[in-house]
């Protein structure tokens, strides 16, 4: 009984760590959509995408051990998840969306690094009763997620949650417990400002971020909108600023690592909003399966032929210029970061320059940082064209009366494809020498 409970506990460690970017994300989206006549419902999905977004970043002042922050990732699941069930109340809410956020943001990349060590050692093996925990898990996750959005009883999904986090904490416990790393490992200093900039920077960065998801489900005056895009503006630059040191480090796998997350972020992100307001349909679940897929065929398809990703990628972004191929030029990006991310795993693992420890959060602290930037670029042409065109920005996300014409989408479109093109094509050009 003792393994079984064992499995089920790291498979749903497993499952959480894989997807649980977006099981909280869907989560706490379904609340919302649920009480839109209460505002108080919206902070929560506000402060998720938020520290969601931005809770990589904050790893640069935490130095505690992998297995540490992993059990610290799943706990704050659980808190964030039971706090989310007073939703009603602000306070609950915003500690509810900032500890999932966190959550979602710290569970992969720590488990990562933990299974790395696990697999250096020879210590940890995922096997098929593994496997069979995560389907199970799943299962049961969609099934009272169903129930609960047909009765509108959410409540039931978060109790689930916890649960899961829960379980994910046991069995993260279970798992560090068994790797001879771990074991009486000192604890480092646990908290370190590196320079008062830098933490300006993160905390306009989190505002910031806060303030462009609310402009997306409420109305703003245009002035505001011009403020955002100023401010957007500024802090971009700051932003790029703040990894100067990292890029003399391992220039130019640190283009790649900004060029995954400007990627991804570009399907995951922008491509939802663009593609339902330019289709007129939720294109939200097809994105997402087709990022899925080509995550998972990407290393695969070009397993004999890697270099041909960035190619590929280029291809892809011109295809979904054209409304008949934009899907397929979506496939291609996602085939991209699906390659990619393997070649940058083996990259950043074997430098020499960086702490095994910190390996994972490098990577996607950087990615974090063309997540954000991509965000940024896209909000600031969105808050300049409502401001001088006298346009209603949320028409961007929603089809509005009031709205972006097709004309100026297309226009939108086509100059957010070539920002992310000419980065890809400069990262292209420094990684093939590399290469």
């Amino acid at each position: 009984m003792k393994r079984i409970t064992n499995i089920f506990n790291e498979g749903a460690l497993d499952l959480l760590a894989n997807a649980g970017v977006a099981i909280p994300y869907f989560f706490c989206l379904t609340l919302y959509n649920q009480n839109k006549s209460v505002f108080a419902y919206a902070l929560p999905f506000l402060m998720l995408y938020t520290f969601r977004a931005l809770g990589m970043l904050m790893t640069t002042f935490i130095t505690l051990p992998a297995s540490t922050m992993l059990a610290m990732s799943s706990f704050f699941g659980v808190i964030g998840s039971l706090c989310i069930l007073g939703a009603g109340n602000p306070v609950f809410g915003v500690i509810g969306g900032i500890l999932l956020g966190l959550a979602s943001s710290w569970i992969w990349p720590y488990y990562l690094t933990v299974r790395s060590r696990g697999k250096m050692d020879k210590e940890f093996k995922f096997n098929r009763m593994h496997l069979l925990s995560v389907v199970l898990t799943l299962i049961l996750l969609l099934v009272v997620e169903l129930i609960a959005t047909k009765t509108k009883l959410l409540s039931l999904s978060f109790v689930l949650l916890a649960f899961l986090f829960f379980a994910a904490m046991v069995g993260g416990m279970t798992i560090t417990h068994r790797l001879t790393f771990y074991q009486g490992i000192e604890t480092k200093q646990k908290f370190r400002i590196n320079s008062l900039f830098s933490l300006i920077v993160l905390a306009s960065l989190v505002m910031m971020v806060f303030i462009i998801r609310y402009s997306r489900l409420q109305a703003v005056s245009k002035t505001f909108d011009l403020l955002i895009g100023v401010a957007a503006i500024m802090l971009f630059l700051f932003l790029a600023y703040y990894q100067i040191d990292i890029h003399k480090k391992i220039f130019p796998v640190s283009l790649m690592a900004i060029n995954r997350g400007v990627v991804m972020n570009f399907v995951m992100l922008y491509a939802i909003f663009d593609s339902t307001v330019r289709f007129g349909f939720n294109s939200l679940m097809l994105i997402y399966a087709i990022y899925l897929i080509g995550f998972e065929l990407g290393p695969i398809i070009l397993k004999k032929y890697q270099s041909l990703r960035y190619p590929l990628l280029l291809i892809g972004l011109l295809l979904t210029l054209i409304n008949f191929t934009y899907f397929v030029g979506l496939f291609l990006c996602a085939v991209f970061v699906g390659t990619d991310n393997r070649i940058l795993n083996d990259a950043l693992y074997s430098n020499p320059d960086l702490d095994s420890e910190r390996t994972f959060l490098i990577k996607y602290q950087l990615s974090c940082v063309g997540n954000v930037s991509q965000q940024l670029v896209y909000m600031t042409t969105i808050y300049f064209i409502s401001y001088f065109t006298n346009v209603n920005a949320l028409g961007f996300f929603n089809n509005l009366a009031d709205g972006p014409t097709n004309g100026v989408l297309y226009s939108v479109h086509i100059f957010i494809t070539t920002i992310v093109f000419i980065y890809a094509a400069v990262t292209f050009y420094f990684a093939r020498e590399k290469e």
